[in-house]
C-alpha cells in the first residue's frame, strides 16, 4: 500500500469515525449460501441424473411404440433420435447400438417377471399353476413388444450375442421343494422342468411368429402342466 493510499484511508476515517469501532458492525448479517458447495455439487448431479433417466425412459417408450407400429427393422437409431427429439449422439450414449435397446426392453419383461413371482412357497402344489398365470399375463400384457422381443433374443442368443433369461431353474427349483405326488410330468424335478420349458419355448415362438393368438398361447402354455412322460 502506498504512501497516498495510507493517507486517503486516515483521511476518510477521520470523516467517518463511526467506520473506526467494532461495534457498528456487531448487527450486520454475514449472507452465506443456504447450500454448502459440496451439498450444491450432489443437487446438481441428482439433477443430471434424474435427466438422464428421463432421457432413457422416453427413448424406450418411442422404442415401443415403434414396435407396435411396424417391426423390428424400423427401429433404428436415427428413427429414436427423430421421435425422442434429441441427436443421434444423445441416443448414442444411452444405447451405444439397436441391440441394447432390444436388451433393455427384454430386460424390462424379465424384470416383471421376476419382480411378481408367487408369493407362495415352492412346496405349494399350486406354484406352477400360478407361475403360468402371472408368465402369460406378463407376456400378453404388451403383446405386439413382447412377440417381437422374443424373436430377437432368439436371435441373440443363437448368434450368441444376447442373453436370455431362462426362467427354467427356477421351475427346477420349484419341482425340486414340490412334494412328489403333486409334480407335473416326471417325479424327476429336472426332466419336469426341462420338459415345461420345452413346451412352453415351442408355444412362446409360435406365439411371437404370429401363429398364436393370445388365447391360444394360453391355453397351450396351460397344457405343458398336463403332460405326462410314458
Amino acid at each position: 500500500m502506498s504512501f497516498k493510499e495510507k493517507d486517503i484511508g486516515k483521511r476518510f476515517l477521520r470523516v467517518c469515525p463511526q467506520l473506526n469501532n467494532p461495534s457498528t458492525f456487531a448487527d450486520v448479517t454475514v449472507v452465506r449460501s443456504e447450500m454448502p458447495s459440496d451439498q450444491r455439487l450432489l443437487a446438481r448431479r441428482e439433477r443430471a441424473d434424474r435427466e438422464r433417466s428421463e432421457v432413457r425412459a422416453r427413448i424406450l417408450r418411442s422404442a415401443r411404440n415403434t414396435l407396435r407400429e411396424g417391426s423390428m427393422f424400423d427401429l433404428t437409431i436415427m428413427s429414436l433420435a427423430s421421435d425422442v427429439g434429441v441427436s443421434r449422439q444423445t441416443i448414442y450414449r444411452h444405447f451405444p447400438t439397436v441391440q441394447d435397446v432390444f436388451r433393455a426392453l427384454s430386460d424390462e419383461v424379465i424384470a416383471d417377471v421376476y419382480s411378481n413371482l408367487p408369493d407362495l412357497p415352492f412346496s405349494d402344489p399350486g406354484y406352477i399353476t400360478a407361475f403360468v398365470d402371472m408368465a402369460v399375463k406378463t407376456f400378453c400384457a404388451d403383446s405386439q413388444v413382447v412377440r417381437v422381443l422374443v424373436l430377437t433374443s432368439a436371435i441373440g442368443r443363437a448368434t450368441g450375442d444376447w442373453v436370455q433369461i431362462d426362467p427354467e431353474q427356477v421351475l427346477c427349483s420349484a419341482l425340486t421343494e414340490m412334494p412328489v405326488v403333486h409334480r407335473p410330468i416326471s417325479p424327476d424335478p429336472k426332466v419336469a422342468a426341462r420338459v415345461l420349458i420345452t413346451y412352453f419355448r415351442g408355444a412362446l415362438y409360435g406365439w411371437a411368429a404370429g401363429f398364436l393368438t393370445d388365447n391360444e398361447f394360453e391355453q397351450e402354455v396351460r397344457k405343458a402342466g398336463l403332460l405326462v412322460i410314458a
